[in-house]
């Protein structure tokens, strides 16, 4: 759990590049990927609402599409650098968010396998939290939580922020990631979160 005041510095870190606290984020989980794997060329799913237009806000019914970003680390990037090159693709696939991802993967083509999702095997999401004090006339509510027993991918990392703050909850492949592996992971991207709020010029 990120507590509100270092929420707070998320925030105000992305406004320096004019970018959103999700664009940080998601620069934090690229930059660790990227020390881990040493690869520079990396692509992320993100889940998107599809409901761009005033007419849907209120429609029942499913819109989410997937969007694939593809992020360039080469170079050595500077975190402000890098925080730039995440705006600018984030925008670029928010510009492009109602072409479906069957169809992007239609056109790729790229080599199939059963065992993986084309395209991308890393997701990260943002999402709102409901209300900690949630109340409805005459009736006690109280949250009821989940544990996912199967991943749908390799690695994803799913960031809630509401009134407490922003907490988050990492899903792995048990036949590629260990519970300690994914701790040093989970761990390592607090300190690199720390570190750039602190200093970005240090990260």
């Amino acid at each position: 759990l990120l507590p509100a005041a270092q929420v707070d510095r998320l925030t105000r870190l992305g406004w320096q590049e004019g970018a959103t606290r999700y664009m940080v984020l998601v620069a934090l989980v690229k930059l660790l990927l990227h020390r881990y794997s040493g690869q520079n060329d990396l692509i992320t799913g993100m889940a998107i609402a599809g409901r761009n237009q005033p007419e849907l806000e209120n429609q029942i019914g499913f819109f989410v599409n997937t969007l694939a970003l593809r992020f360039d680390l080469s170079g050595n990037p500077t975190f402000g650098e890098l925080l730039r090159r995440v705006r600018k693709v984030t925008l670029d696939g928010y510009a492009h968010q109602d072409v479906p991802f069957e169809q992007v993967v239609e056109i790729l083509q790229p080599q199939r396998q059963l065992s993986h999702t084309p395209i991308f095997q890393v997701v990260f999401n943002l999402m709102s939290l409901p209300p900690l004090n949630f109340k409805l006339p005459g009736l006690a509510v109280s949250p009821l939580t989940s544990e996912s027993k199967s991943a749908k991918f390799d690695l994803a990392l799913n960031i809630g922020q509401g009134e407490s703050g922003v907490s988050g909850a990492w899903e792995y492949n048990s036949e590629i990631f260990t519970r300690s592996t994914i701790e040093r992971m989970a761990s390592h991207w607090r300190q690199l979160l720390l570190a750039a709020t602190a200093n970005p010029a240090a990260v």
